[in-house]
């Protein structure tokens, strides 16, 4: 199978991100050193943070995994104000509310914002229009998102839109996901914490090994899937009892395969003709290939993909196009 320019170009961007924080991209890499252990001091940061299941309940008490993460930046020494949706937006990609519409902008706490029915991307120019209207923040990150949010799935993910809607203002910008086992749902509450402190310190490190004051290079993000891992069985429960750090992390591919497929089944009328169907998803069961970001988060790795506002195509596709105009 031939790898495209393109593809090449972006595993070398992911090993050229990663070797800038000082992770390994080695199989048996260890997971990024706190900033404590890197010479320098960090500043801090203004930080947008937003995601794509929306700051719910009191103090974000039904959304606990924007709340790890606001809690974990903020115990770093950033300025972290949260602009988020005010619904459950999963699945809206880069979605925008039209013109015609209004939204609703809620102040439940300081420095917390709501956008109802806004999207994710909503929340961003939001943000940068009201909330940051002087400059821009340092750094948007998104997340965490209950569930990975990695191969071809990114085109409708929120949280990864989020990210790349920052990245088109040309500010850095971080999506952020944490794996939802299918066999143990708590698990992914139970890693929220240390998850949280793992992006704190992988901001840290960003800092740390900046170049001309820049997180990353222009018009680069971070794709961002962490795994959860359980420990060994508690007797008491038959549940794991702790949770595992990431074995290490790694510079990722995108996964190209279609990780999900849906089936339109007809409730009313004939299969292939008018009615009311119910949509059910289908996985795939084909393994991911190695280096990619699924198939890293299964094998226990954090991936690390970039996100580029570049979206063009390889010199080959360019080629191919010339010859039919």
């Amino acid at each position: 199978m031939k790898t495209s320019r393109k593809r090449v170009a972006s595993s070398a961007l992911a090993v050229a991100v990663l070797g800038a924080v000082g992770v390994g991209v080695h199989p048996s890499a260890a997971v990024a050193k706190p900033a404590k252990d890197v010479p320098g001091s960090a500043r801090p940061l203004n930080i947008l943070l937003t995601n794509d299941d929306g700051w719910l309940g009191a103090g974000g008490s039904s959304t606990p995994l924007i709340v790890a993460l606001r809690d974990a930046l903020r115990a770093a020494g950033h300025h972290v104000v949260v602009v988020a949706p005010g619904t459950d937006q999963s699945g809206q990609g880069g979605r925008v509310t039209r013109s015609s519409q209004q939204l609703t902008v809620a102040n439940p706490e300081p420095d917390v914002w709501t956008v109802t029915p806004g999207s994710p991307s909503d929340s961003v120019y939001f943000a940068f229009d009201e909330i940051f209207p002087g400059s821009k923040p340092d750094l948007v990150v998104s997340g965490m998102n209950p569930g990975v949010n990695a191969g071809q799935a990114i085109s409708h993910s929120g949280t990864v839109n989020a990210a790349t809607t920052a990245l088109e203002f040309g500010v850095p910008a971080m999506a952020v996901s944490l794996e939802a086992p299918a066999t143990w749902r708590e698990g992914t509450t139970a890693a929220a914490k240390g998850s949280a402190d793992y992006v704190a310190d992988l901001i840290s490190r960003l800092q740390d090994r900046t170049r001309d004051g820049k997180l990353m290079p222009q018009g680069v993000g971070l794709n961002v899937n962490l795994p959860v891992r359980p420990g060994p069985i508690d007797p008491a429960t038959g549940k794991p009892g702790s949770v595992l750090p990431p074995k290490g992390a790694k510079a990722t591919t995108l996964d190209t395969g279609l990780a999900i497929n849906f089936d339109y089944q007809p409730v009313s009328g004939q299969t292939s003709g008018p009615g009311i169907y119910s949509v059910v998803p289908k996985l795939s069961q084909t393994r991911a290939p190695q280096g990619t970001d699924v198939r890293t988060v299964e094998d226990g790795y954090a991936s690390l993909t970039p996100l580029e506002a570049d979206r063009d195509v390889d010199n080959a596709t360019e080629r191919w196009l010339r010859t039919i105009l």
